[in-house]
């Protein structure tokens, strides 16, 4: 397993990389209608906030990793 930090200076800092091009959620929401994807913006920023005041927040990201080596 690698975990790395996850950073972030504020909800518009976290959500910014959905509103991007790269990766499986970036693809997602941007199959999303407006009235959908300003419906999930939110649903997300309740998460973010979590009652608190909106600022910097920081998350552990764990992945399965695996090295292998090809035979010659």
């Amino acid at each position: 397993m690698l975990t790395v930090r996850m950073d972030f200076e504020s909800f518009v800092d976290f959500w910014a990389p959905l509103e991007g091009s790269d990766g499986p959620y970036a693809e997602y929401v941007r199959t999303l209608s407006p009235q959908a994807k300003a419906v999930l913006q939110d649903k997300v920023r309740l998460a973010y906030v979590d009652g608190e005041a909106d600022g910097p927040r920081s998350y552990a990201a764990t992945a399965w990793v695996v090295k292998g080596n090809v035979p010659i």
